[in-house]
């Protein structure tokens, strides 16, 4: 038998333990993205769905709309439609490769990647198929961490490693330059808390059940350790929330393509391990005066 990938292991254990797939920021970057939703929102995707926590609650809050989770995994999306009927909820669960995924997405009025970019090799390619998927003036949600510039490359390493992680972008700068590529217009930037992950007392108790199982112990401390590194790095990260547009030019809010020229994106320097494929930023060597109107630049664009 072949041996799983990293990528592959990770999601063997979220999908054995059916483990609640939570977008970087948790519970906060969740409230971010829905009070961005169009309310006439017809069709949604949730790309990389995960187990479907995310495509559950924005069905939940859009009732009116198509709500349809996509994964490349078919034991996370089994987990995902089992969770689905067990709440009664409307989301709509697909098990398909990317080649098949453009018929399916096509005329989406909101994609949400919930931190699925990640896992990508080739992130502009990504981008690229959300753009032409995406209706004109369509809305892509995209959840990202973004690293302070004095995280420990070792533990960024790990990370890369432990999860199987594909794009480890250069800092805040990086992901909209890779929008931008794509033909997508960032109009809104959201930076959250840190984020913690909450060892609550039953998920403590489930663990120590799970421990008692010959089959699932193995799997069990899998998780834990994973859960132990998330803890080192939500020290060294902040989750952001990018709004990107399909079809138009608008960059930021109040901020024309032009002016983004005048007033760059604030760079968050990062060690990277990313693909060699991905564009690299273009404000390495600039004067810390320079940065520094760079980020106040930035500013006004969170809100």
């Amino acid at each position: 038998m072949k041996p799983l990938s990293s990528q592959d292991y990770y999601f063997s254990i979220v999908a054995a333990l059916k483990q609640k797939n939570v977008p970087p920021g948790g519970e906060t970057m969740m409230e971010a993205i829905l009070a961005a939703f169009p309310s006439d929102s017809r069709k949604i995707v949730d790309f990389g769905c995960n187990t479907g926590w995310i495509s559950r609650r924005v069905a939940r809050a859009f009732p009116q709309a198509e709500v349809i989770g996509v994964d490349e995994n078919p034991a996370i999306i089994e987990v995902a439609r089992e969770v689905a009927r067990r709440e009664e909820s409307a989301a709509i669960f697909s098990c398909v490769d990317i080649a098949a995924l453009p018929d399916l997405m096509s005329e989406a009025d909101v994609i949400i990647c919930g931190g699925s970019a990640a896992f990508f090799e080739r992130p502009l390619d990504l981008y690229r198929m959300v753009a032409r998927c995406l209706r004109p003036g369509g809305l892509l949600m995209d959840c990202h961490y973004v690293y302070d510039a004095d995280a420990p490359p070792s533990l960024r390493q790990e990370e890369k490693e432990t999860f199987g992680l594909g794009w480890m972008p250069d800092g805040l700068d990086d992901i909209v330059s890779v929008h931008e590529d794509a033909g997508l217009s960032v109009g809104k930037i959201k930076r959250l808390p840190r984020f913690h992950f909450e060892d609550s007392a039953a998920a403590r108790l489930a663990r120590d059940i799970l421990h008692t199982v010959p089959k699932m112990e193995e799997l069990a401390e899998a998780m834990a350790k994973r859960r132990r590194l998330i803890s080192k790095l939500a020290h060294h990260r902040h989750p952001y929330l990018l709004i990107a547009r399909a079809g138009e030019q608008i960059v930021a809010e109040g901020v024309t393509h032009r002016k983004r020229a005048e007033v760059p994106m604030a760079f968050e320097a990062v060690t990277s391990n990313r693909h060699a494929s991905v564009r690299r930023s273009t404000v390495v060597g600039c004067s810390f005066w320079r940065e520094a109107a760079r980020a106040v630049g930035l500013r006004s664009a969170y809100s």
